[in-house]
């Protein structure tokens, strides 16, 4: 028996006359195949006995798209709860400094600050700035007041000295751990204790570029603090 799209059920109304209402078969379960099988047994001639076998195929496919039905919905289900509990996860990432093995035009590994995590289209990807510069910071030893200094290490408390750089712009320093300085007039290394004493190092202070980027986070090989 070929079974068609469509299955045609006739029923009896209280009113005594007949109905014909239709089922599409992508709506028809394991159970009315069955129900279906037995209506077929039962109706059919003895003396020709239909082929039941096509039937049970069907009812044998249908089972199979069910079950892979059930399956997808949950996978989906588990892929979507994996990527919940991942984007949570990774938002402990934010402001962390990260890097991705890329390399900047001095030669050095990129960092990038993590400004926030999104997921797009099931990737986890890193909204965030790459920094562009480190610049330490020098202090009163006396006062612990900051002191500004120029892009060419001249202090502004006094214009005759100044710190030394490296080519990175960072504070170079002595054997003893206090700051090189110079003179910003001759260039001559300051090797007054009292004067080098006067001056302190405040540490450093990461500058970030004002353009967001978004990068994938499986791309990510190390998460700095």
């Amino acid at each position: 028996m070929e079974i068609d799209s469509v299955i045609t059920n006739s029923k009896t109304g209280v009113d005594g006359n007949s109905y014909t209402s239709s089922v599409s078969n992508d709506q028809l379960t394991n159970e009315d195949f069955l129900r279906l099988m037995i209506e077929e047994m039962k109706m059919q001639d003895p003396t020709k006995p239909m082929d039941s076998a096509q039937l049970m195929d069907s009812q044998l496919q249908m089972s199979s798209i069910q079950a892979n039905t059930e399956m997808s919905k949950a996978m989906l289900s588990l892929q979507s709860s994996y990527a919940s509990a991942a984007l949570s996860t990774s938002a402990s990432m934010i402001g962390h400094i990260v890097e991705d093995g890329t390399m900047g035009d001095d030669g050095l590994l990129k960092s990038f600050q993590v400004n926030s995590v999104e997921s797009r289209d099931g990737e986890l990807s890193l909204n965030v700035r790459q920094m562009v510069a480190i610049v330490d910071g020098v202090k009163s030893s006396e006062t612990g007041e900051v002191i500004q200094y120029d892009s060419l290490g001249v202090l502004s408390d006094n214009p005759d000295i100044k710190v030394v750089l490296d080519h990175q712009n960072r504070f170079t320093f002595n054997d003893d751990g206090t700051i090189k300085l110079a003179s910003s007039i001759t260039n001559e290394a300051i090797t007054d204790k009292d004067i080098l004493n006067k001056y302190a190092y405040a540490g450093f202070q990461p500058q970030y570029s004002d353009t967001v980027e978004n990068i994938s986070m499986s791309s990510i090989t190390k998460i700095n603090s």
